[in-house]
This record gives C-alpha cells, structure tokens and sequence, in this order.
C-alpha cells in the first residue's frame, strides 16, 4: 500500500471516529412507542359522482413517538436548522415518521385524446415525506419534507385506469397531454393551536373545541401560505387536532391521546390558500407543458365525523373547494376516508 493510501486511510478513520464522538452526546438512545399507521384515501366519486381537476388523492403514514425531547442538545440543533422548533422548552413531545403517497388530476373531459388548453391538464405525483411533530399542551407543530416526481414517472394513469378497470368505468383517454417528468421537492411547516374548548358540566361527556392552524409551503410543486380553522363537537373527545385531509402537514391522523373508551365527534372546518405556485396547473417547471391561469386564492370547506376507539380511528370528511383556475366552469367536490391503528 502506497503511503499516499495510507495517509488517505489514516485520515478517513480518524475523521468518522471524531464525527462519531460528537454525535454520540447529541441523539439519546431513540426509542419508538404509541406508533400510528394511518390510510387516507380521497375520490371525486365519493358521494360526489364526478370525475375531473383532483381526482385521486393517496397517502400512508407512519408516526411513533421518540424520546428526542431527552436530548436539550439535540433540540438545539434541530431548532437552528427547522424553523419553529422552539430550542427553549424541552418538554415537547416529539414524533417522528415517514409517509408515501399520490395524487392524480384530469381535466373534465376524460373521453378525448386531444389536449383541452382550457382545462386543468393531467398530473401525477407519487411522493414519499419524513415528517416531525412536536407538541406542547395544546398546541402542535408540524415539518413535512417531501421528495418525488411529476409526470408519467408517478404512475397516475396506471393508478387512475386500473381502478376505473374495478368500477367498471370506461379509461381516461388524454394522458398522452400530461406534465411531463420533473423532480419534485415540496416542505412544509404548519403550527396548529386549540385556543378553546367547552366540557358540559354533569357528566355528560358532550365538548366542543377550536383548532386553529396556519402553514407555509415552499418548493417546486407548491408555494403558498395557508390558515384555517376546525370546530368540533363531540361525545368523549379525543385530545388530538382532528382528522385532516390529503395535504402537505395533513392526512396523517395521529392519535396524541384520547378516551379509552369509545368517542364520536363530528366537525366543519375552513381553509384559505394564497397561492404563489401549483405546478398541477402551472405546469412544468422548466419545460413548456400544458398549463392554465390559476387563481391566486383557493378555499376549501370540509364536514366531516370521526368514530374513534382505543386503537382505531374512522373518518369520513366531504370537502368543497373553490374554482382554482380561471375558465373552471364549477367548483370541486371529493371525499375523503382515513383510517388508524395505534399501539
């Protein structure tokens, strides 16, 4: 061995054993509990009956609670490196996880193979996300970082023809038109608060609460800042945020304590985006590619009722969204169903 591979080696051994003593004092020994693995699906043919602009939404989520709030040295230094992970309080309780998901559009005339310019064009995105929650009393915060692609790459007409092919329903023709690929890089950092809540005295287990929650999203496929607000009204409500819908921070369901018995609670819950970037509409990033003026604002109005056990969570949300592009003739309805299981 030469003494140039010698002193390579030399070098190389003594830098991972000087990085290995740093962090050995930064991370405790992670361990995994109260684990949650969430499913959330969204169609336009739940109790909507359509079949156009967000058609299909899926994501899986995994969350486990860590004992990262045992280490002050490493809440530090997350706390340098993402925005809003308060260095100053160390008793935040942290969950960690990680969650795959996609989404698929179409303009509404799904029959003809020609492309419609007036109309939202087809889109893909399958993405997977590492996600950090952090929560103190009542409030929570969230960072989402998502990594995937736009464009045939993310499968959305093998996803969106294949179940037509289960519900019998003839094949969307145009994905010949649909944003080409193109890398995909989406973070988010959302904070949500409980600022009120009401408990009937006697007993009664009826209560009522306010969630209010705002967000800011950067990347290629979204830009925008967001806020919103959820009511709930229920029987045994459980001590979380509330179901959300497919979205960046959103559609995870974790579970951050509830009754150990059954509860049931229904909700309404409002959105507002003001949005700088949606390459579902503005098309590809750098490529010419089928696209169309979007609005700037776009609001979303979801109802929704959550049955909630021990272990298992079921949601049911209908949301309404307003036209998100200019010429869209009407506006959007989807359902969305989730489902939990922690232990």
């Amino acid at each position: 061995m030469s003494a140039w591979w010698k002193f390579f080696l030399c070098i190389t051994t003594t830098g991972a054993a000087l990085a290995a003593a740093e962090a050995a004092p930064l991370l405790p020994e992670i361990k995994i509990r109260h684990r949650t693995f969430s499913i959330v699906t969204e169609n336009d043919k739940y109790f909507a009956g359509t079949d156009r602009h967000y058609t299909n939404g899926f994501k899986m989520t995994w969350l486990g609670e860590t004992d990262l709030n045992k280490s002050r040295q490493f809440v530090q230094t997350a706390a340098r490196f993402i925005p809003w992970m308060d260095p100053e309080h160390v008793d935040w309780h942290y969950k960690a996880g990680f969650a795959l998901g996609q989404n698929t559009y179409t303009p509404t005339d799904t029959d003809t193979t020609s492309l419609i310019p007036d109309d939202r064009p087809y889109a893909g995105w399958l993405y997977g996300s590492i996600l950090l929650h952090a929560q103190l009393n009542n409030q929570l915060r969230l960072v989402e970082l998502s990594l995937g692609v736009v464009g045939p790459s993310a499968l959305g007409e093998l996803t969106q023809n294949a179940w037509h092919d289960v519900i019998n329903v003839p094949h969307a023709e145009g994905w010949a038109n649909q944003l080409h690929d193109e890398p995909g890089l989406q973070l988010s950092w959302e904070r949500r608060y409980r600022t009120w809540q009401w408990n009937a005295a006697g007993g009664s287990n009826l209560g009522v609460d306010l969630v209010l929650r705002h967000r800011v999203t950067l990347g290629n496929v979204a830009t925008h800042l967001a806020g919103g607000a959820v009511v709930r009204i229920g029987w045994r409500m459980p001590a979380d945020f509330g179901a959300d819908l497919i979205r960046p921070g959103g559609g995870n369901m974790a579970n951050d304590g509830g009754p150990d018995r059954f509860s049931a609670y229904t909700y309404a819950s409002g959105e507002v985006r003001a949005i700088a970037r949606d390459i579902f509409l503005d098309g590809n990033t750098w490529r010419d590619s089928p696209s169309v003026a979007k609005r700037p604002v776009v609001a979303d109005l979801s109802l929704g009722f959550v049955l909630h056990w021990p272990r298992f969570q079921l949601a049911y949300t209908q949301n309404y969204r307003t036209k998100e592009f200019y010429g869209q003739l009407r506006r959007d309805v989807f359902g969305s169903v989730g489902f939990s299981f922690s232990h």
